[in-house]
């Protein structure tokens, strides 16, 4: 499959690892020099075993052309420049028709001090999700891999008989199959609620329940997930 990852940080190459090792076709993306970008991903995939083969197939572009290239495209882009990204989209021809875009992103904002807070006031009108509908209505919109930090988005650091789930919602009926098998093919138990995209904001406060629960009975430790389990009876 193609997918074209839209600014690809820690969430992204975090992705990218098990998808390319899964036989996708990837186009990785960033905001910034790609022989940055470049740089990190050999040394990230290094630290991640990948061999120099599946290190090669990786594909580079631009954002545009990230967007452009893929038949699903991640969309990982840092909220405080999420407007004028999109624009810059716009402007480029990308239209997103058709294709089948993942929100994976919060509503992380930064003070002066470079401090993330959630967006309480943005939070109340909106999501990300729901923007970036309005802004490509033809695109299959969904949200999902943003309800865990991204350094445990590695499926080798869970056992092997508990994997937790990834929480999806949003697309339609011949989409979902698509997006339950990338959460398969990243190591993660795919766990679907619904199609209805104003229930991609109640995805994003999982982020503030997660914050107290780490503040609270963590001590601080952020190594920690919301998970839904069925009771076998």
């Amino acid at each position: 499959m193609k997918i074209g990852i839209v600014n690809a940080g820690n969430l992204g190459l975090h992705l990218a690892i098990p998808w390319i090792r899964r036989g996708h076709d990837i186009m990785l993306s960033k905001d910034a020099a790609l022989e940055r970008l470049q740089e990190r991903v050999r040394k990230f995939g290094w630290q991640q075993g990948l061999t120099e083969s599946e290190l090669s197939r990786f594909k580079y572009g631009s954002m545009a052309d990230a967007a452009g290239f893929g038949e699903v495209v991640i969309m990982s882009i840092y909220f405080p420049r999420l407007a004028e990204t999109l624009q810059l989209l716009q402007d480029n021809g990308i239209s997103l028709s058709g294709k089948i875009v993942i929100d994976t992103m919060n509503p992380l904002n930064v003070d002066a001090n470079f401090n993330h807070y959630h967006d309480l006031e943005y939070m109340k009108r909106t999501s990300t999700t729901e923007k970036l509908q309005r802004t490509f209505p033809d695109a299959i919109l969904f949200k999902a891999f943003n309800t865990m930090p991204a350094t445990l988005l590695d499926a080798r650091k869970w056992t092997t008989d508990y994997v937790p789930g990834i929480i999806f919602a949003g697309g339609n009926a011949s989409s979902i199959s698509t997006v339950r098998q990338l959460i398969e093919d990243a190591g993660f138990r795919p766990q679907f609620a619904g199609h209805d995209l104003k229930d991609a904001g109640l995805l994003e406060r999982l982020g503030l329940l997660l914050h107290l629960l780490v503040e609270n009975e963590y001590q601080g430790d952020s190594n920690v997930v919301f998970d839904v389990m069925k009771c076998k009876v």
